[in-house]
């Protein structure tokens, strides 16, 4: 259902607008001064152009247990006009008619690495930023039978394209040796004004791969 070429397009898009609005205006801190939840609300409110939009929806297995230790999703995309079925509240009067049922969303984990931090200094944990949080995020999503389709979205922010390619190949293996499946990679990237030593950004989206049919 979902084709992870066009939603990757959609991204970089979003990006990309956003980038040209921060030039026009001449602002002082660029994309790169804004961190993981401000770059995931960006993309929400852009994408809402193409999509119905569900921030920080928690995954249908933990249904029955309390919100606060459920397990949650940063971005859920549906068909424009089919908001994503939530089960946290019952349903309402003036509710939609139409709803996406969780299973036939997109669910999308985001996360962001900068090469570089403010004042220009190399940033310590950007190797880190790759590996840990990233692979949790995926196998969380794997273990997820009732979600038929989810991804990763990495907006990375560095000094050059080979760079970013070697850092994509090197995730990738960290991937396969993790044993965590993901699927051909789609990449978007957008020229950004150099403010602290990055001049580009990127969104990589990886579809996840199942071991066993959500139905199985």
């Amino acid at each position: 259902m979902w084709d992870f070429s066009t939603v990757a397009d959609h991204i970089g898009q979003a990006l990309a607008a956003a980038e040209d609005e921060l030039r026009l205006e001449q602002a002082v801190y660029g994309l790169d001064a804004r961190d993981e939840r401000e770059l995931q609300t960006l993309l929400a409110q852009r994408l809402a152009t193409h999509y119905s939009v569900a921030r920080e929806a928690h995954y249908p297995s933990g249904t029955g247990r309390k919100a606060t230790h459920r397990p949650r999703c940063d971005l859920v995309l549906s068909p424009v006009g089919k908001p994503l079925r939530l089960d946290t509240k019952p349903p309402g009067l003036f509710d939609p008619p139409d709803f996406c049922e969780p299973c036939d969303a997109l669910w999308l984990e985001v996360k962001v690495a900068y090469q570089f931090k403010e004042g220009g200094e190399r940033h310590g944990g950007y190797g880190a930023q790759w590996r840990q949080a990233v692979v949790a995020d995926l196998r969380k999503m794997e273990a997820e039978r009732p979600i038929r389709e989810g991804g990763l979205v990495l907006i990375v922010f560095n000094e050059s394209r080979d760079v970013l390619d070697k850092d994509l190949e090197l995730f990738e293996d960290i991937l396969a040796q993790k044993e965590v499946l993901a699927g051909f990679r789609q990449v978007r990237s957008v020229q950004i004004l150099d403010r602290i030593g990055h001049r580009l950004c990127t969104a990589a989206v990886w579809p996840t791969l199942r071991r066993t049919k959500p139905d199985e």
